[in-house]
């Protein structure tokens, strides 16, 4: 799946799309909405039982991985996480730029 930043009727917004380029969201008004979306998407995807009480990572706070892992100098195999969820989600295709860019010559 792809996140794509759009401009649509003035506003910015962010939208799931998957591999043969059907919209899988709904529009979403924050990029923050859109990362929360996804991360629901993918647990439901899981068959078993959960076993995470929380669908944010508490290892995403960056700075205070930093403190620790200088404090407790110790090397972590795969310090982002195991899972794909735990990656942190970017902007895949941005639509607005040349929508705004378009406004701005007209």
């Amino acid at each position: 799946m792809k996140l794509v930043k759009d401009l649509i009727d003035g506003r910015i917004v962010y939208y799931w799309m998957d591999e043969e380029g059907y919209i899988t969201s709904e529009y979403l008004h924050s990029f923050v909405e859109a990362e929360e979306w996804w991360k629901l998407f993918m647990f439901s995807r899981y068959p078993g039982q959960e076993r995470r009480r929380s669908i944010c990572d508490r290892r995403q706070d960056m700075e205070t991985r930093k403190k620790l892992e200088y404090r407790e100098k110790y090397n972590r195999s795969n310090p982002i996480g195991r899972r794909i969820t735990d990656v942190p989600v970017t902007v895949d295709l941005d639509l607005s730029k040349e929508k705004i860019e378009e406004l701005y010559t007209c």
